[in-house]
């Protein structure tokens, strides 16, 4: 390999791994709070179902619900395709990514008779294997905090309120 190709690659290199190492930036309670929190100007009971709506749209599954406080649990798995678990066992002897599993955590709460809040917890945890002695488990669990996420959540939970008020009438 030439000299000026040799050096450009280790640059690169360099830069992935220092880019890989930079710390994340920390969000305070608050900003989080503005991530995962909306307003909504409607009846507590059709945002609660509007929410469970989309939910069971998007391929979650409820796993728990009390209409009383709130509170909606559900959960969604996103395993790594069968083309892919086989690739990484070809080539590592095992599979170190088995695909994901997202938890979400709503809390619809109900502020007057015509605004509710919607407040998210989504977490994704990883599975696969660490080599190939080992048995698959969860790697690494994590809270989702990006601000795209959350916003097309709220969208899609709005326009379903919308549908559900005018069905109503």
């Amino acid at each position: 390999m030439e000299p000026k190709r040799k050096s450009l690659l280790s640059m690169v290199a360099v830069m992935l791994v220092i880019l890989g190492c930079a710390a994340q930036v920390q969000l305070s309670p608050m900003q989080k709070r503005q991530i995962t929190s909306r307003l909504f100007e409607s009846h507590f009971e059709t945002t609660y179902r509007a929410v469970l709506t989309v939910l069971q749209d998007q391929g979650y599954i409820i796993k728990n619900t009390d209409m009383d406080t709130g509170l909606i649990n559900a959960t969604i798995d996103r395993e790594a395709g069968m083309g892919s678990q086989f690739v990484q066992s070809l080539l590592m002897g095992y599979v170190a990514d088995k695909g994901s599993e997202l938890d979400a955590s709503f809390m619809v709460n109900k502020i007057n008779d015509t605004r509710t809040e919607v407040r998210v917890n989504i977490q994704e945890s990883k599975y696969g294997q660490d080599s190939k002695w080992s048995s698959s488990g969860k790697q690494s669990v994590k809270q989702i905090l990006d601000p795209d996420i959350y916003n097309q959540l709220f969208n899609e939970i709005q326009t379903e309120i919308k549908r559900r008020e005018a069905m109503e009438g």
